[in-house]
């Protein structure tokens, strides 16, 4: 997490949703950004009062795949990483937390401002990175850890 920042300007989720599955399509943990915006637009009058309130809250959620329990575990052991790592260093200013997210098998679920928004896409999609990395460094040290002979 080190080098962190916070973005400058807010992403498309379509833009977040090809990072998540175009680049990572062999991979054995993918992600898709499936947040509604429109839930949080009242009309369409009140639609740019709305983009400049620094206050509102956006419940983003992303659809977790996985090809197998190993591919679970490797994502919430990198999820325990980044949130010892955050407590170690702190957060910065209006930095949203990945233990504030709420994490199911399959699902994430995160409320935030709308401002915050970009930098936890980019913290889900680190947390997916890392746990992509453990999964594979687990498959490669695992031929050793066999007895010879099986």
């Amino acid at each position: 997490m080190p080098g962190l920042r916070r973005p400058e300007s807010a992403g498309t989720a379509a833009a977040y949703n090809c990072a998540g599955i175009c680049a990572k399509m062999s991979s054995s943990i993918r992600y898709r950004e499936t947040t509604d915006l429109t839930a949080s637009a009242v009309d369409l009058r009140d639609g740019l009062a709305l983009r400049f309130d620094p206050t509102r809250r956006l419940n983003l959620r992303f659809r977790l795949q996985f090809d197998s329990g190993e591919d679970i575990e490797a994502l919430r052991y990198a999820r325990r990483v980044m949130i010892r790592e955050e407590r170690t260093r702190g957060l910065e200013w209006e930095e949203p937390s990945i233990e504030d997210a709420v994490f199911t098998v399959n699902d994430v679920s995160w409320p935030v401002l709308a401002t915050q928004a970009a930098w936890c896409r980019e913290k889900v999609a680190e947390l997916v990175e890392r746990a992509i990395r453990v999964r594979r460094e687990l498959v490669v040290t695992a031929p050793e850890d066999r007895l010879p002979g099986d």
